[in-house]
């Protein structure tokens, strides 16, 4: 147990929350909960959990699964067998906790244990693809770390501590480095890590053995100035990668070379119509969905809103709608697994919102289904 908690705090902590220890982690059904952080500080804040009925695009037993402070982020293993979710959260005033659960069959989560590090935030988190890897990004210290994940879901000490450096030209928003969203390249030789402080895609060679994170050549990428990039997603042809970049509203297409880890412009669409407020403009998340012919965005502040887009032949965009958010800040998003809803964190709105979605036009509809979380920030499948 590490030294920030107390062995009875941590045990009062969870122990109104897990209930199903000792069922066996292996019946746990996959994709049959929906798991959900928030950026909230208060009596009843935690990681939320749902159970997901895909015939209905709904969810339903609601509550909390771990009591913790601004859980913001998650990730969540998905090899067969036990499965494990991995949360970061606030374990003391300016003290950052990286958490590793086991999920059980009822869709609580068992503690397994925790690792802190001073002033992370863990803005946003990645497993990589053997789930033997961790990695988190931090916003307001502008740092990268990675652990190991054993076998039995345990995190190990942080092994690298990689602290970004730089500034970009926006003063109100650049005079730091802010290691915004985590990606790892489809063939799991490379951690890309956007730093919305420098304007910067940061490349890093893994060792996946070791969970090592060691500069590459070209250590990164140069955004536009002021572009701000926040969050990168890899194309499933492996080939292309978007990067949607908050401080200039906009999302870039890159060409990958997995040979030298490289990363060059394509294009570049803006994610506001002409005319829009680009200054109090946010743009937000990116999603590509699995048949690789549609990809979905956001904007956040000066107008609240799901974009779609369509991915040509050469991977360049086309808006094809914007849809209405009817909330505050859609922080992030993800695809059911049957690709048929997309589930919306809107952060501002303490809401989780489900979206219907045509698998064929990338057509999204608001339904009915909306659920109170405090802050919603992150919602995964697990």
């Amino acid at each position: 147990m590490n030294s920030m908690w107390t062995r009875r705090s941590f045990l009062s902590l969870s122990a109104a929350t897990v209930v199903a220890a000792s069922l066996p982690a292996e019946a746990a059904p996959k994709d049959n909960f929906v798991y959900m952080g928030c950026t909230a500080h208060g009596p009843g804040d935690g990681i939320h959990v749902a159970r997901w009925h895909a015939e209905t695009g709904t969810l339903s037993d609601l509550r909390v699964a771990f009591a913790a402070a601004s859980p913001g982020f998650l990730a969540i293993s998905k090899r067969p067998g036990p499965r494990f979710l991995f949360s970061g959260h606030q374990t003391a005033p300016k003290v950052g906790g990286l958490s590793s659960f086991r999920i059980e069959a009822s869709g609580d989560l068992h503690p397994l244990n925790t690792i802190t590090a001073p002033n992370a935030d863990f803005v946003h988190l990645a497993l990589d693809h053997t789930e033997r890897c961790l990695i988190a990004p931090n916003y307001g210290s502008g740092t990268v770390l990675s652990c190991k994940v054993g076998s039995d879901g345990r995190l190990s000490d942080f092994v690298s501590k990689i602290q970004l450096t730089g500034h970009g030209p926006i003063a109100s928003r650049q005079t730091a480095p802010h290691a915004h969203g985590v990606a790892i390249s489809p063939d799991n030789r490379f951690v890309l890590i956007n730093d919305l402080g420098t304007d910067r895609i940061m490349i890093y060679k893994l060792n996946a053995a070791t969970a090592e994170l060691t500069p590459n050549d070209p250590p990164y990428f140069t955004a536009a100035p002021g572009s701000g990039p926040r969050h990168l997603t890899f194309h499933p042809n492996g080939r292309w990668a978007y990067s949607i970049n908050e401080l200039d509203s906009t999302i870039t297409q890159m060409h990958w070379s997995a040979k030298t880890g490289a990363l060059t412009a394509v294009s570049s669409v803006p994610t506001l119509p002409p005319g829009g407020d680009v200054v109090n403009n946010r743009a937000g998340e990116v999603v590509i969905d699995a048949s690789g012919r549609l990809l979905y965005g956001c904007n956040r502040g000066a107008v609240e809103e799901l974009l779609t887009f369509a991915i040509g032949s050469e991977g360049r965009l086309t808006l094809l709608g914007r849809t209405p958010l009817d909330g505050k800040e859609a922080r992030h998003f993800t695809l059911s697994p049957d690709e048929k809803y997309l589930l919306v964190a809107k952060q501002f709105s303490d809401q989780v919102s489900i979206f219907a979605r045509d698998r064929k036009t990338g057509t999204l509809t608001q339904t009915s289904a909306r659920y109170s979380v405090p802050g919603a920030s992150c919602v995964l499948f697990g």
